[in-house]
């Protein structure tokens, strides 16, 4: 036998500390991620290339060029410029989803300068002009022969606006091919994050451009942005983002996605290998705050005032900084950050292959971490003192840190900072504790030994009134349960012994926790049998309610059992249950070395002898006429079975049959079935024993196997109606069945 000490304590809190992690609980995994910024903000801004700059549509651009949007053809100059400044890659980091409508400010000063009446064909003149903005911007992209542009994808139907369509061929025709990447090494692309629906810009904007990409990015519990899908499902394709197609421009070289038998390997950009997880994400790997990158006004770039010399070869990136001009993000850095940044971020780092990387050791390593540390501190609590301990420690703890932030900083690996930690400290104060407060420990097992068996209540009880484990009882009026296991024998002989062991495992502890969920108490368990009884030791006044409901919900879920096991070769499974109400002994019953909490009496041998009788009956679930009397009206499916004399009984009793509960459907077959038969039985009660034959027949013509209607047909039929007892009443006597 295990002997519970220090080293056994420190087993089951290292277990307890698996499932802990196993379990990924909320508030942990946050801490996890604020451990990961912390980790992100200590390292300090980190130098850039250079490489690539932020042409920005700020408040001094604002100021100068007019509010925002600005005109297409304003656009247009801006991308114009760009080109004679010899940008290598032009990245728009912008939106155009509707055509341009506005007209020029200077247009309309000039019509008004001028005393010009503004007529019905001055306004579609000015109409005219504003479409031809359009024009000059998609000119201005087409010529360029380096601009790439963005659109919105929603990842599932409930993000997209009631707006956007599902993606048809529409879409995907406007979608340019350089658009979808190559798959090379696997076409299961199951694992991959998929494309519900997107919002592209004009269809002449893509079509003018070099490329378009998706501008998306995978949001945390905590709402941050730490990660960026490197690659979508797009029904039948996959597609990149548009950094991967900014990049693309700039290296000039083949873009593809390598596949593996677990999903994404990696992406491949040339001879750049890009990490990212089996779902095709990559970690983005920030390099400062806001600012960190080159920031340009766009305003100076058409000015002229900045040019070839500031962004030659240069990859710029148009986007947003100034208010109401972009989308703000929560990031490791800050709690509002440009999407143009994260976007150069993800450019710089996969440019220049500076990447941080979360690997697939790491849950190794966090399970290796929580058993080491749980067995050497469950070994050591056996030889050391706990001031010792401390010191051990405080030692791990600072060891692994040292060796956390040691791998992010130089080598750029993410590990998880919180869970080993966390574990660390859980096993030693659980260790301590429980070296502490020994007895109270002791005390709370026992306790849960006492919960695997009774019910909480019964527990409770226990607890408040510990003169409840002594002997004797009393009587009460209460209702009690018997189930059998139907073809149990023939269940015994097909299966092996493990697989047998198995399922009666599975099955009583199924039954159990229903009863125990109906407040019920399990007072035996014998071979395939459960004995249960309701209304001891707390008084309900619904215990025959609460049986019945408990007993149904059995019945209902060893249906569901029937698919969990292999059906091939077995037995149908079903159950027997018989239940009834009324005076019972309960207490504890036994020995003064061994007892057990149980009921006594008549009215339980009658529920034995009610589950029996379901064989008769071919039956699942007889009730008495006790426990029918005290159930809600229209609650439960139930019709009258028979009337019956229990052995040592002279008066008879009615018996029911309850066939499930008004909330659950049944077919149409089947309720003429029990319809007919309840019509049958009571004209049978009425001594109408011609109209009873007939619905009796009619009830088997919709179940020709019903024990139940053949026995009461062969009764009428061995019945002389003319020598019936004044007293007669219908009844048999139960003990023949």
């Amino acid at each position: 036998m295990l002997k519970f000490n220090n080293f056994t304590a420190g087993l089951f809190l290292t277990i307890a500390s698996l499932l802990i992690y196993i379990a990924d609980f909320q508030f942990l995994y946050l801490l996890e991620l604020k451990s990961y910024d912390l980790k992100v903000r200590s390292r300090g801004e980190r130098p850039v290339s250079g490489e690539v700059v932020i042409a920005a549509i700020d408040e001094k651009s604002l100021d100068i060029e007019g509010r925002w949007p600005w005109l297409r053809s304003h656009q247009g100059r801006l991308v114009d410029r760009l080109v004679e400044a010899e940008a290598k890659v032009i990245g728009y980091d912008i939106f155009f989803p509707e055509k341009d409508t506005s007209i020029s400010i200077e247009t309309v000063k000039q019509a008004l300068n001028q005393k010009e009446d503004v007529s019905r064909k001055t306004l579609s003149h000015w109409l005219e002009s504003a479409g031809g903005s359009d024009q000059k911007f998609v000119e201005a992209i087409r010529t360029s022969e380096r601009t790439v542009v963005a659109y919105i994808i929603y990842p599932s139907k409930n993000e997209a606006d009631e707006k956007v369509d599902p993606v048809g061929n529409s879409v995907l025709d406007v979608l340019k091919p350089s658009s979808f990447l190559n798959v090379r090494g696997g076409e299961d692309l199951t694992s991959l994050r998929s494309i519900a629906s997107l919002e592209i810009s004009l269809p002449e904007f893509i079509q003018a451009s070099q490329a378009t990409g998706y501008a998306h990015y995978i949001q945390d519990k905590d709402g941050a942005i730490r990660w960026a899908p490197m690659v979508m499902g797009l029904q039948n394709s996959l597609v990149p983002p548009l950094s991967l197609h900014i990049l693309k421009q700039a290296v000039q070289s083949k873009l593809e996605v390598n596949m593996s038998p677990l999903g994404v390997e990696n992406i491949q950009l040339g001879d750049i290998q890009i990490p990212t997880t089996s779902t095709g994400d990559l970690l983005v790997n920030y390099y400062g705050p806001a600012h960190t990158f080159k920031h340009i006004s766009a305003t100076d770039i058409l000015s002229g005032k900045v040019g070839k010399d500031q962004l030659k070869n240069k990859i710029v990136l148009v986007g947003g900084t100034a208010a109401g001009t972009h989308d703000n993000y929560p990031t490791p850095y800050s709690p509002s950050f440009p999407e143009v940044e994260i976007i150069a971020s993800v450019v710089e780092s996969i440019l220049n292959k500076d990447f941080l990387t979360r690997p697939n050791w790491v849950t190794a390593l966090d399970l290796s971490v929580i058993i080491v540390s749980g067995l050497l501190f469950s070994i050591g609590f056996l030889r050391y003192r706990l001031q010792t301990m401390v010191g051990f420690l405080l030692v791990g703890l600072s060891g692994y840190i040292s060796v956390d932030f040691y791998l992010f900083y130089k080598k750029g690996i993410w590990v998880n900072t919180i869970y080993p930690v966390f574990t660390q400290g859980f096993v030693f104060f659980g260790i301590a504790i429980y070296s502490l407060y020994f007895e109270e420990k002791q005390k709370r097992f026992i306790q849960k030994a006492f919960a695997k068996y009774l019910s909480p209540v019964m527990v409770d009880e226990l607890i408040k009134c510990p003169e409840l484990l002594k002997s004797g009882g009393e009587e009460r009026n209460m209702t009690v349960i018997f189930q059998d296991l139907e073809n149990f024998t023939p269940l015994s002989e097909k299966l092996p012994p493990p697989e047998l062991a198995k399922f009666m495992n599975e099955y009583f502890t199924e039954m159990t926790q229903i009863i125990l969920d109906e407040h019920g108490t399990i007072n035996q368990y014998a071979g395939d049998l459960i004995m249960a009884s309701f209304g001891a030791p707390i008084p309900t006044e619904d215990h025959s309610q609460r049986a019945v409901a408990a007993a149904v919900k059995m019945h209902r879920r060893i249906q569901e059992m029937k698919a969990e096991i292999n059906p091939k070769d077995l037995p149908p499974l079903g159950c027997r249950t018989g239940i009834n109400t009324g005076k019972m002994f309960f207490g504890n019953l036994g020995s003064q070395q061994v007892f057990y909490y149980s009921v006594m009496g008549d009215s339980v041998n009658t529920a034995a002898r009610l589950e029996t009788a379901n064989k008769f009956y071919d039956t699942r679930l007889i009730i008495s006429e006790s426990t029918f009397e005290n159930l809600q009206p229209d609650f439960f499916r139930v019709r009258i079975l028979d009337v019956v004399k229990v052995k040592g009984k002279s008066k008879s009793v009615k018996i029911f049959e309850v066939y499930g509960d008004t909330s659950h459907p049944i077919t149409t077959e089947e309720l003429n079935y029990y319809e007919a038969y309840q019509r049958a039985y009571m004209a049978y009660l009425a001594k109408e024993f011609s109209t009873a034959r007939k619905e009796f027949i009619l009830a088997r013509s919709h179940r020709p196997d019903d024990k139940a209607s053949i026995g009461m047909i062969q009764r009428i039929d061995n019945l002389d109606s003319t020598r019936l007892s004044q007293d007669w009443d219908g009844s048999v006597d139960l003990k023949a069945k």
